[in-house]
């Protein structure tokens, strides 16, 4: 409310002072938006590309699930699947992005990994479980590229909302405190010239 802003010449370098702190503000998070969308895109292109591959790799899981049960039976096939597979090692770990913790998935590599033992003629499934190994650790690949996108296009919102308020009510909010002060202490000095001209004249009487 600029009834409640003293009309003082401090305070009218203060919200002077003010605008251009909003104005810098302002600048600062267009220049992080900038980077955050040309991030976004990379890791657009990334994930699309990582998508495409997984789903490559899930048509040969299926494909190769198919020949398997072609090739050794079901009843064969089904007590293969009640061994319980060894999952894949790996460390969630953390980077920071403009203030924004990006998880990143490092899978290690298994150097204890025996070779299976194949009886019976089953290497189709082995096969099989090898390619749904792979299509494993490509979707624990794909899932922090998701987040990081996520996360990525929220904080661009949050960005453009900040600026948006910045532009359209914070700084024009302070240059109409500046515009009121100003006037406000125009129109003082001209009653204060008014008042001593008065003054003037009733002493030349």
């Amino acid at each position: 409310d600029m009834e409640t802003v003293n009309a003082t010449r401090a305070n009218l370098l203060l919200k002077r002072e003010e605008i251009n702190i909003a104005k810098m503000g302002g600048e600062l998070l267009l220049n992080k938006r900038d980077v955050l969308i040309v991030e976004f895109f990379s890791s657009l292109k990334t994930l699309m590309a990582m998508r495409e591959a997984l789903d490559n790799q899930a048509y040969q899981a299926l494909r190769s699930l198919v020949l398997s049960l072609g090739w050794e039976g079901r009843e064969k096939l089904i007590s293969f699947s009640f061994i319980k597979p060894s999952p894949p090692a790996f460390q969630i770990n953390y980077k920071n992005l403009l203030g924004l913790k990006i998880p990143e998935i490092l899978i290690e590599p298994d150097g204890n990994k025996e070779e299976p033992v194949i009886s019976d003629n089953a290497l189709t499934i082995e096969e099989t479980k090898e390619v749904f190994q792979q299509f494993l650790e490509l979707a624990l690949r794909v899932l922090p590229e998701e987040l990081k996108l996520k996360r990525l296009g929220g904080e661009i919102k949050n960005t453009t909302r900040k600026v948006n308020s910045l532009e359209k009510y914070v700084i024009p909010y302070l240059g109409g405190q500046v515009k009121f002060i100003r006037e406000t202490l125009e129109e003082r000095e001209r009653e204060d010239i008014f008042r001593l001209k008065r003054l003037k004249k009733k002493l030349i009487r």
